[in-house]
């Protein structure tokens, strides 16, 4: 009798990654309620345009991944000196044995607050991302009332 093999994850390119983690974004906020575009590839400025109550709202989508847990991901790049004028950052993560996303949205001083550069490259914590925003939270777009 053969076994049948052992299925091995492996992470995805960080392109595929970006663009799986924009198209989930944009579904997810369409789902809410929301009406959105994303940016074609290679277009300038942000990654969704979202329209608010309050009018468009650009949107930078930073995905990351990991195959057993989320502390596998160690940082969100940001290049704050190109993407600090977004009105706000959905930071992705994606558990690739479901392919399921966790989404956390940050206003641009929240995102600004978790962004450190090092070595000349900029990241956002997750740690920090985590502690700032609730999970899958998008009221800050909807409108609903944020109890205090």
């Amino acid at each position: 009798m053969v076994k049948p093999k052992k299925l091995t994850h492996q992470l995805l390119t960080h392109q595929l990654a970006g663009e799986l983690g924009e198209a989930l974004a944009l579904a997810k906020l369409i789902s809410v309620g929301l009406r959105a575009y994303i940016s074609p590839p290679g277009a300038p400025g942000h990654d969704i345009v979202v329209l608010t109550g309050t009018g468009a709202k650009s949107i930078e989508v930073k995905t990351r991944q990991y195959i057993d847990k989320p502390s596998e991901i160690t940082r969100w790049p940001v290049n704050m000196a190109t993407k600090a004028d977004a009105d706000y950052f959905i930071f992705v993560e994606l558990n690739l044995r479901t392919i399921q996303p966790t989404f956390y949205l940050l206003d641009k001083r929240q995102a600004r607050d978790c962004h450190t550069t090092l070595s000349g490259q900029g990241n956002c914590a997750p740690r920090q991302v985590r502690a700032t925003a609730t999970a899958n939270d998008f009221r800050a777009l909807t409108g609903e009332q944020v109890d205090l």
